[in-house]
């Protein structure tokens, strides 16, 4: 043990600065680890942490109906890389978290969109709304369909710039992606084609409305699309096109993604876009 005493907030500010040297992205880091701070106390020593005390921060959020949930693991990892990181620099004699991690239970199951389904929804989506809307309904319908076709993450969707569509080798660049990570993507010619119709539509609309935002997804404002207003139009997407769950859960869109990797044929015998063979 080295002879240096360091008190939780030094730490935490050491730990979040040396995240942030290795270029990571710490904001759910550095909020998570301020709460935990908040309830110790900021003054008191590193060393001096009791196990009960993570316990009781870890349960106050990620414990629901007496069960542990995805939360609570997800918060257990952020505060173990903390104490490892500690540990490794003698700032702490032994690593205070919960002896015993409990099994968390994974009990939802993706929702698989049948060939009919996919149509409907992507009909649906140039006439889900009959009043006033802040997104324009060709622009939705093309982000599902390009959602679905190379397997996207709703949040990559919305993130996608101009500039990251390459129509010379048919690449789509996906940057800062999930843990921060970029890739590239492959598209085949049905994709690319429907891209190329919707970038000439989208210059039109640029041109006219003097925009400036370069986001490839607008809005009737010049402003890109953010994902929680994607998320809400599929929502009312599936429920105009009444499709629902047997099991009563809600439809989301992330399972377009989980049917891109089960259903590989699925789009074939459709009238959508053929979707790519494989991810990269």
């Amino acid at each position: 043990m080295g002879g240096h005493v360091m008190n939780i907030k030094e730490a935490i500010h050491l730990y979040l600065s040396y995240k942030e040297s290795l270029g990571e992205k710490i904001r759910d880091v550095r909020y998570f680890l301020l709460r935990f701070e908040r309830y110790i106390n900021p003054i008191v020593e590193l060393d001096e942490i009791k196990e009960t005390d993570c316990q009781n921060v870890l349960n106050c959020k990620g414990r629901k109906n007496n069960n542990y949930t995805r939360y609570w693991d997800y918060q257990f990892c952020k505060l173990e890389r903390f104490f490892v990181w500690a540990f490794s620099r003698k700032f702490i004699h032994s690593i205070p978290l919960p002896k015993i991690r409990p099994t968390i239970r994974h009990d939802f199951t993706p929702y698989i969109y049948s060939t009919d389904e996919l149509n409907k929804i992507f009909a649906t989506a140039l006439c889900y709304r009959q009043r006033y809307n802040i997104e324009y309904p060709y622009v939705i319908q093309t982000m599902l369909k390009l959602t679905y076709c190379l397997g996207l993450r709703s949040g990559e969707a919305t993130r996608l710039l101009v500039e990251d569509i390459d129509l010379n080798n048919d690449l789509l660049y996906i940057n800062e992606t999930k843990f921060h990570k970029s890739r590239l993507v492959t598209a085949n010619a049905p994709v690319m084609k429907m891209l190329k119709l919707y970038l000439d539509w989208r210059k039109s609309i640029v041109k006219e409305n003097h925009f400036v935002d370069n986001h490839l997804f607008l809005d009737k404002r010049g402003n890109g699309v953010p994902q929680h207003e994607l998320q809400q139009a599929f929502r009312l997407i599936c429920t105009k096109a009444n499709i629902v769950r047997k099991d009563g859960k809600n439809v989301r869109l992330h399972c377009a993604r989980n049917t891109f990797v089960i259903a590989p044929n699925l789009s074939y015998h459709s009238e959508i876009p053929f979707k790519n063979r494989m991810m990269v």
